[in-house]
């Protein structure tokens, strides 16, 4: 839920007026694309400072924990880069959107199992609460998809 209050937060700000007059922040779907390019660059390096926090999210029957961990940063990284770049905005949001649903089941996992992770808070309800949120972060980024393809 971080990731969520980290994109509001930053589209907020890009959307107050002074930042709305620059040509780059002038559209929503603009200002939506780069709060997302934020969040995931952010979570993005957080796999390779913190890589045991996501580790102790994914499923036992997953082979190659770490590698893993290391190659969603990677994809997240590069999905925010491309977020920046209107001509690859579309497929880089595609791109992310595709990663929340590969993510999915070591989220849905740590629900289930009861298990906790940590730096995030303790307690079931957490998790659970977690899961409806990745369902937005992908139709945010299909939405930022649709409409950079205007």
């Amino acid at each position: 839920m971080a990731f969520f209050f980290l994109l509001v937060s930053v589209l907020a700000v890009l959307s107050l007026p002074p930042l709305r007059r620059l040509g780059f922040l002038r559209t929503l779907p603009d200002r939506a694309a780069l709060a997302m390019s934020v969040g995931f660059l952010v979570t993005g390096v957080m796999h390779f400072t913190t890589v045991e926090r996501f580790m102790a999210m994914m499923p036992a029957s997953l082979p190659w924990h770490r590698e893993l961990v290391y190659v969603s940063g990677v994809f997240e990284i590069l999905g925010a880069l491309g977020l920046l770049l209107p001509s690859t905005r579309r497929w880089a949001a595609y791109g992310l959107a595709a990663l929340l649903l590969a993510i999915f089941p070591a989220n849905l996992h740590v629900a289930m199992s009861g298990g906790s992770v940590e730096g995030l808070p303790q307690g079931a309800w957490y998790y659970w609460l977690r899961l409806p949120f990745q369902f937005v972060f992908i139709a945010w980024a299909l939405w930022v998809a649709r409409r950079s393809s205007r």
